[in-house]
Order: C-alpha cells, then structure tokens, then sequence
C-alpha cells in the first residue's frame, strides 16, 4: 500500500496552475466585488431596482434583504456567482477525471496496474475538493483584506466569511460530481459537458423565475433545482443552512456513486 494516495497527489500536481489561477481570478473578483462596497452603498435607490422583473430573474426573490448592506451586498454580488464562475472549473475537472486519461489513452495503461478503478474516482474527486477548498481560503482571505482595508465594512464578522466560503463547497462539489458521472455514461466529453453545463444553467434560471410565480409547474420545478437549496443571500448574517447544506452534500455524494457505479461497468476506449 505504499501507492496510497499517489492518485491525489499526481491528480494535484497536474492540475497546480489551474489552481493556482483560478485562486488568484476569483481572489481578484473577492478583493474587487469587496472593495467598491462604499461606492455602491451610497445608493439607496438599488434596493428599488432589485424589486424590477429584471434583476428578480436574475437573483430570484431577495426577500427584505438590504443590497446596500455589506452582507447583503457582497450575499448578491460575489457569493450569488461563485458557484456558477466555478462550475466551468467544477465540469472541466469532473469530465476530466476519465476523460482526459481515456483520451490520452493512459487509463487502460493505469489501470494495469493493481489499482482498482474506484480508487481512480475516489483520489481524483478528493483531490478536487481539496483544490476548491484552496481556492475558495484565498478568496477569502483576500475578502478579509478588502474589508480590513474598508472602514465602512468594519461592523462586518470576519468569521461568517469563512462560514459563507464554506457554504459554497458543496454546490461546486455536486457541479463536479454530476459531469463526473456524465462523463462515465458517455462517451463523448463534448456532450457530457453540455448536457451539464445545460443542467447547470437551468437550475439557476428556473429557481430565479419560479421566485416570480406563485405557482404552476416552475413552483413545481424548483423543488428539482439545486440552486434552491444553496441559499447564499443571508449566509454573512445568518450562517449556513444545515437542512440545505447535507442535501446538496447528499446528492454531490449520490452522483459520486453512480460514477463509480457506471465506471466499474465500462467498456474502456483505448
């Protein structure tokens, strides 16, 4: 067993510079999104434009939530779109898990070794998640710098931003987990990309627009979306969501399942 883990490690390797730029993007739109707070903050009337059909569509119903607050504030403008700027990472890495090796016609060369294939599935998602936890501490830490570095944002609990990152892991996780098992039913990495990028997008949509309708079958459709149940507007004022949180949690993992269900079974292309 001295291989242990020598999946993950390699997995990381390889995908250093990804990490280490996607890190330093999503810090730079942490730091930027934080920093301009006071400019935007002196306009009141943003509160009167998020009640327009518009932007409803866009973040769904806000409820009483204070865009010109910084928790409501930074809640609408950076942890609305993390989770759908870091789905392209999320489904690139989940397609890539087998895809690229299959493709590079290394996979069948790797598995003839004694490693078993969930192992393959297993190290590579661990890996992944490592590398979003990573990325998601030093947007952090660049939004803490932002603040410290902004006295209109001193009343601000520095904690609830490590709780709020934190909030976002498993939505990316599911993201990741369902072009992972995609990838494992088709063939072709071009289709299992689309289809979840497909998915993604319309579960953002549909949760948004079914803000907006009192019932029908969007009310209906929104008890299927995911966004739903990641809830980021109040998570700087009012923590995470537990219920929401293990259920995206569940699903990610119930992907992961199925992947490693359907990868067990797969006829290889080498």
């Amino acid at each position: 067993m001295n291989n242990a883990g020598a999946i993950f490690r390699r997995t990381l390797y390889d995908h250093r510079r990804s990490i280490l730029w996607w890190s330093i993007g999503i810090g730079v739109l942490a730091f930027y999104v934080t920093i301009v707070f006071p400019m935007i903050a002196q306009f009141e009337q943003f509160n009167e434009l998020l009640e327009s059909p518009v932007f409803s569509a866009l973040f769904g119903d806000l409820g009483e939530l204070d865009y010109t607050s910084p928790e409501g504030f930074l809640g609408i403008e950076f942890f609305t779109w993390a989770p759908l700027v870091l789905a392209v990472f999320a489904v690139i890495f989940g397609l890539g898990i087998v895809g690229a090796e299959e493709d590079r016609g290394t996979l069948d060369l790797l598995l003839s070794t004694p490693i078993p294939r969930w192992r393959i599935i297993v190290e590579k998602s661990v890996a992944f998640l490592v590398a979003l936890v990573i990325i998601l501490a030093v947007s952090g830490l660049a939004m803490v710098a932002a603040v410290l570095m902004t006295p209109e944002l001193a009343g601000i609990d520095l904690g609830m931003i490590a709780v709020a990152m934190v909030n976002v892991i498993p939505t990316v996780l599911l993201m990741m987990t369902l072009a992972l098992w995609l990838s494992t039913v088709l063939r072709s990495r071009g289709q299992a990309g689309g289809i979840a990028a497909g998915i993604i997008v319309a579960s953002y949509f549909i949760n948004s627009f079914a803000d907006m309708a009192e019932s029908g079958l969007l009310k209906t459709l929104q008890n299927f979306s995911f966004y739903k149940y990641y809830a980021p507007f109040r998570v700087l004022l009012d923590g995470v969501q537990w219920g929401n949180f293990l259920l995206l949690l569940a699903i990610g993992l119930a992907f992961l399942g199925l992947a490693l269900y359907f990868f067990q079974r797969r006829d290889l292309a080498v």
